[in-house]
């Protein structure tokens, strides 16, 4: 994992108004993203929620892939793979639940590419993910 390049990664977004962090702390790397919008008020579910994506082995020759939620969180069996458990992790003092979402592999995203692709682009896809409600 370079940890230099997902700082830089990380700085764009907070450049544009996006919290996001790197935790080293806890079941496995993650960038965390703060209030991310959804597109669930319309629905009666929260507009913004916070996002746990896993630092992969090896990055950034790994695939950024999956995405987590709180546990509890009333979005996860409403969003696209949110039922679909693909394991829990901690960090920040809560359990969250990766979910089966893949947009760089058949998933609606273009094939992962590490020279253009990174935590700070990753984001444009949870947006999309997010906003997509059942």
């Amino acid at each position: 994992m370079l940890v230099e390049r997902i700082e830089r990664e990380l700085a764009l977004l907070k450049e544009g108004g996006q919290q996001a962090f790197l935790i080293t702390a806890g079941s496995r790397p993650v960038v965390l993203y703060r209030g991310v919008p959804t597109g669930g008020a319309s629905k009666g579910l929260p507009s913004v929620t916070d996002v746990v994506v896993p630092v992969p082995d090896g990055y950034p020759a790994g695939v950024i892939d999956l995405a987590g939620l709180p546990r509890t969180s009333a979005l996860l069996p409403r969003l696209r793979g949110g039922p679909n458990n693909q394991g829990i992790v901690h960090a920040e003092g809560l359990e969250w639940q990766l979910a089966s979402y893949h947009p760089h592999s058949n998933g609606g995203g273009p094939p992962f590419d590490p020279l253009a692709h990174g935590f700070h682009t990753y984001f444009d896809h949870l947006i999309a993910w997010l906003d997509r409600i059942d």
